[in-house]
């Protein structure tokens, strides 16, 4: 029986567990392939399962997924390839194009390595980067958690997304982090923590606005569990929706109508079923979502008539809520017609490569 070790996140983010479970719908690997998890959360200890040290032996095929961190963590297990000779590919990866001196020298390592199968990516950033470390077979594709199977549900509930947007400003924090949105007209009060407590109140505020607007049944979700308090205390509602449980959450998104936030994979999960999406997002990891409206308006050209993307970059945020709320529902039919001739264009990819296609049904 032949082994895929999968790097995804758990108990964290559910965002990650949905990517991993549109990674495997897309490979949908035969019957006598047994998977394995490294788990790169926060706070995971490598114990037991999530042991490299139980879990490298044991291998022969290792799939990098999904998440922007696809360097950091998983240096351990490159470096296993590259000095036992397992082959892996690169799959649905983003990147935040963060790396230093010995982080380019073992990704240059990699690629000369020819290990590396494949590499596909969810944004245009990514792409770049991994071409100029001159690997082999780089593409672009849909976010992975677009493959994620659709459940039958009522599309009924409205939902408000929140997340805690902010909660890193201090005064390091554009040094860390130098995205597009903090330049030009803010360049100089990039260093002032006034100005971020600022930018959290307006967007606080608008996300308020927008959920005593929204009609009922209406609910709200997070991601992560430090959230909750939070979004309990600054709705002042009891109705605020987390779970452990991913798949718990993907139900949530399955019922929505009109889905409103700031979280990609939260509105991933809503367009698959038909609901109309409206994100505000602060980042330029939000290229990753407009890449992938860009590959499905291919096929569903009046498609940013049901989903749209704002960048936050208003220091006073004005949002014509009462237009985010107008229900333009999207034929549920029509997009899983898209997403599957996605689905099989990748898999041709992956059914053409010489390793992999052992793995793969």
């Amino acid at each position: 029986m032949k082994t895929i070790l999968m790097s995804t996140t758990c108990l964290w983010n559910c965002g990650d567990d949905f990517i991993r479970e549109g990674i495997l719908e897309l490979l949908q690997l035969r019957p006598d392939v047994r998977i394995l998890w490294w788990n790169r959360g926060y706070g995971i200890k490598n114990a037991y399962a999530n042991s490299l040290k139980i879990n490298l032996p044991l291998i022969d095929y290792f799939i990098v997924a999904g998440t922007p961190e696809w360097l950091y963590k998983n240096e351990h297990i490159y470096k296993y390839c590259l000095k036992k000779g397992i082959p892996f590919s690169i799959i649905g990866v983003g990147t935040r194009n963060v790396f230093g001196r010995m982080h380019r020298n073992l990704m240059k390592q990699i690629a000369k390595s020819g290990l590396c199968e494949v590499v596909l990516c969810r944004d245009k950033k990514a792409a770049q980067v991994f071409n100029e470390f001159k690997f082999q077979n780089v593409d672009i594709m849909l976010d992975p958690a677009f493959f994620m199977k659709p459940l039958i549900s009522d599309k009924k509930t409205y939902i408000l997304n929140w997340r805690s947007y902010f909660v890193e400003c201090e005064p390091s924090f554009p040094f860390k982090y130098p995205h597009r949105w903090l330049y030009g007209q803010f360049k100089t009060n990039i260093l002032k923590r006034n100005f971020w407590l600022q930018a959290r109140e307006n967007y606080n505020k608008v996300m308020e606005e927008i959920f005593t607007a929204m009609p009922e049944p209406k609910e709200i979700t997070v991601h992560d569990n430090c959230e909750v308090q939070k979004a309990k205390d600054l709705f002042q509602t009891e109705k605020v929706f987390y779970s452990t449980d991913y798949r718990e959450i993907f139900k949530r998104y399955a019922s929505a109508r009109v889905y409103i936030g700031s979280r990609i994979h939260g509105v991933i999960p809503s367009i698959i079923h038909g609901a109309s999406g409206y994100v505000l997002y602060a980042t330029p990891k939000a290229e990753a979502l407009e890449i992938s409206l860009e590959i499905l308006s291919r096929y569903i050209p009046d498609l940013s008539r049901t989903t749209k993307l704002k960048y936050l970059n208003d220091k006073d945020l004005q949002i014509n809520y009462w237009e985010l709320l107008k229900e333009n529902p999207l034929d549920q039919d029509i997009i899983a017609e898209a997403i599957n001739k996605e689905k099989q264009k990748n898999r041709t990819i992956l059914k053409s490569l010489p390793i992999l296609s052992d793995f793969i049904l």
